[in-house]
């Protein structure tokens, strides 16, 4: 297969052994996603109706595999034989475009479920009206309309119900491994568009008006992302279409709701994922979710998972929170200031009733990133970069109101956390924990004066060989534990926290170890800036940075295009280039 990237006058290519996919999202919480390899039931056209994600299109394409795959930025183009594909979406509309370069026969199969429903099929009727053929879609009491508009097109209506075996979810622990989908037409056409909504007139229209203003659609989309591009370099050619890719990729996992965390799974705001992706994403939008974030304090001072279910809740997405408000504190004015100060002065008082302990800042299980257990406690207890976004907060109350009070705090929790943590050579993960994980290079990001910058390089150059995989990326436990799983088991939690590279966390990693010491970590930045790049251009979702992979080789695993992980790789680059 050969994977190419163009944007302006530059082009990259290189011939890829292994499955590549790619995914285009629509700037609205809609996305399209496929392999040219092993299937997945979460591959194909997913779109947002009353704020839940439905999979509508299974697949849309030729019947022959492609042999070449063009990343546009704004569209994506498959070369099948001597006919080429272009995929696009429309931003901020419920819609997909396909195009040939010579008309032939395009095949379409249905599957209108939400994302994660795996019960039988609804029912599918197809009907036609203003020379669009819909299809109505019946499940479980609902109705949905798929609107298909071609351009001079002939139909053949199928109708037919098929299984599609999916391996992928095989691979990754994750049933059932076979759906029933609706094999629904072919069509044959140059040209077409499909949109999707729960009023029949509403599909119809989008479809048509897509499809009569499709060149202005492109001409804007195109714009956009010439807008969007770094045009000064960066590093080689590859980091530079690197760090486009991840510009381009965070645009497009913003929503009206905000970030989304990741596609294909994680396709709401998480408020951890969003906090820590929006000091990359455009000023004006940066603040209006750190606003929104700070409506949502809890009474025990913390703000939850998702600001659409207070029920489930996390240690760190507060202090994220004040940590990224403390970096743009520029952009608020005088009014905006005050609440500010209340919130931050609100929420460390009731953190400190119910949640502080001795100074120490205690989690329960599950409440910290590493939100998985196996055969363990979860990371129960008080965990290092929680102390260390305490202490972030705890500055940023002093500086906002000249209290003594708040830098007697962030005094007292730093020596604390030297005492229970430093043992002389690195910092434990947890206060009654000594697991060596990678944690501590979030510490450092966050908070370098835990540590004089002699003591941080000891501590990395003693955690760094016992987490370290050749390929160049930072294990989660360390690789003499029990508890390491050397190869990713999907959504078997396993070695999700016990093994699997994260690669938003390697790419902090290089960050950090650029400010300690670049020229004593030189080898370890390099190679996971490499690394990083490697998984971006050339495997997964092209154009997108994975969440995960396996610790044994470098893979890419977990959710195809993450935020935090894109988010970091531009702090990243910005930081051994610009800086």
């Amino acid at each position: 297969m050969r994977v190419l990237h163009t944007l302006g006058d530059k082009t990259i290519s290189r011939n890829v052994e292994e499955d590549v996919a790619f995914m285009l999202g629509n700037k609205k919480g809609g996305y399209v996603y496929f392999s040219t390899g092993k299937k997945s039931r979460y591959e194909g056209v997913f779109l947002q109706l009353n704020k839940r994600m439905y999979r509508v299109i299974a697949y849309i394409g030729l019947e022959k595999k492609p042999d070449k795959i063009v990343n546009r930025f704004h569209s994506v183009e498959r070369h099948v034989n001597e006919n080429r594909e272009r995929f696009m979406m429309p931003y901020n509309l419920n819609s997909i475009v396909y195009e040939l370069e010579k008309a032939d026969w395009i095949n379409i199969s249905l599957d209108v479920r939400e994302s994660y429903d795996t019960s039988a099929p609804g029912s599918y009727e197809i009907l036609e009206k203003d020379k669009a053929v819909i299809v109505k879609c019946s499940k479980d009491g609902k109705e949905s309309f798929v609107s298909i508009k071609a351009e001079r097109p002939k139909y053949e209506l199928l109708g037919e119900f098929n299984t599609d075996y999916n391996e992928r979810d095989m691979e990754r622990n994750s049933p059932p491994y076979e759906i029933i989908v609706h094999k629904t037409l072919r069509v044959r056409s140059k040209k077409l568009a499909v949109a999707f909504s729960d009023d029949m007139e509403t599909a119809v229209n989008e479809s048509t008006h897509v499809l009569k203003n499709l060149k202005r659609i492109k001409e804007e989309q195109e714009n956009h992302v010439k807008d969007l591009i770094k045009k000064e370099a960066v590093g080689s050619d590859e980091t530079w279409m690197a760090y486009n890719c991840c510009i381009n990729s965070l645009d497009q996992l913003t929503c009206p709701d905000g970030i989304v965390a990741g596609f294909p799974w994680f396709f709401q705001p998480w408020t951890r994922d969003e906090l820590v992706s929006v000091k990359k994403v455009r000023s004006d939008l940066g603040k209006r979710i750190l606003l929104k974030n700070l409506g949502y304090i809890m009474d025990d001072g913390r703000i939850p998972n998702m600001l659409s279910n207070t029920e489930v809740v996390n240690a760190d997405s507060i202090g994220w929170l004040f940590k990224r408000i403390d970096e743009s504190l520029p952009m608020f004015n005088k009014k905006e200031r005050n609440l500010l100060k209340e919130k931050l002065i609100e929420s460390i008082m009731r953190l400190n009733e119910t949640h502080v302990k001795d100074l120490l800042v205690y989690n329960k299980r599950g409440e910290t990133w590493m939100d998985s257990s196996y055969d363990d406690n979860g990371r129960e207890g008080a965990r290092i970069e929680i102390q260390a976004l305490t202490v972030c907060m705890y500055g940023m109350a002093y500086r906002l109101t000249h209290n003594e009070k708040f830098l007697q705090l962030k005094r007292f929790l730093i020596e604390k956390v030297r005492q229970r943590f430093w043992d002389g050579g690195y910092l434990k993960d947890g206060s009654d924990d000594p697991t060596i994980r990678p944690n501590a290079f979030i510490a450092a990001y966050l908070c370098p004066t835990i540590l004089t910058m002699d003591e941080w390089a000891t501590c990395f150059e003693m955690i760094l060989p016992r987490l370290w995989c050749e390929w160049g990326g930072l294990s989660s436990i360390d690789r003499k534990h029990p508890l390491y799983t050397e190869r990713s088991t999907g959504e078997d939690t396993k070695s999700y926290h016990r093994g699997d590279s994260w690669y938003f966390l390697n790419n902090m990693a290089a960050l950090v170890l650029h400010r300690i010491d670049r020229k004593r970590f030189l080898k370890y930045i390099g190679d996971i800036a490499e690394a990083s790049t490697e998984d971006i251009l050339w495997k997964g979702m092209i154009g997108h940075h994975s969440e995960i992979s396996s610790a044994a080789e470098q893979k890419a695993e977990g959710c195809g295009a993450q935020a935090w992980s894109a988010a970091l790789y531009l702090e990243m680059i910005d930081e051994l280039f610009l800086n």
